[in-house]
């Protein structure tokens, strides 16, 4: 893709966002965007289809940088406390952008988050048990997300950390009680 259209295509997703601040997705119209962006509704739609294909893309280009946000991505079963304390991090620094981009909409954020997390994990799961653990502690962890990580509660996120930690740990060790 050639500069231009780079610079044009950020644009467009700026104005967006500017536009996002103040509107749900669905009350967003290109007519909107392009007066925001400075350009011309054939700018726009050879860019995009419509501004839900571009509310798209900004979701998944979100939830793709929460993702490969946290290294401990892959200590699911091995260390959950680091992989907690990873995407709780990865979460945190994203969490103006997500708060914005998600507003009104956390489900779409932690439906994609659960796809993206469990086609990370896909390979990883090497019997019935593995993969109902893994939907169990994912589907989880991603309703404490947005119980507390997308709200304006105020929690303690140690807590927060330390309790989903736990809760993993005696999934992953059938030997450990399941609450502390």
């Amino acid at each position: 893709m050639d500069l231009r259209m780079v610079k044009t295509r950020n644009q467009i997703k700026s104005a967006f966002l500017k536009l996002r601040e103040k509107l749900m997705p669905d009350k967003i119209k290109v007519k909107d965007i392009c007066e925001v962006a400075m350009i011309n509704k054939t700018t726009f739609y050879n860019h995009y289809t419509d501004s839900a294909e571009l509310s798209n893309e900004i979701d998944d280009y979100a939830v793709e940088r929460v993702v490969s946000g946290f290294s401990a991505k892959d200590k699911i079963f091995e260390d959950p406390k680091a992989y907690i304390a990873g995407l709780l991090g990865a979460l945190d620094r994203e969490s103006s952008d997500l708060k914005i981009i998600f507003r009104g909409k956390h489900d779409v954020l932690c439906a994609k988050l659960e796809e993206r997390l469990h086609g990370f994990y896909d390979d990883m799961v090497s019997s019935l048990e593995d993969g109902v653990k893994l939907s169990f502690i994912i589907g989880g962890f991603v309703r404490v997300v947005k119980d507390y990580v997308l709200t304006d509660k105020k929690y303690d996120a140690d807590k927060v950390s330390e309790y989903t930690m736990n809760m993993i740990e005696s999934i992953v060790d059938r030997s450990r009680p399941a609450l502390k």
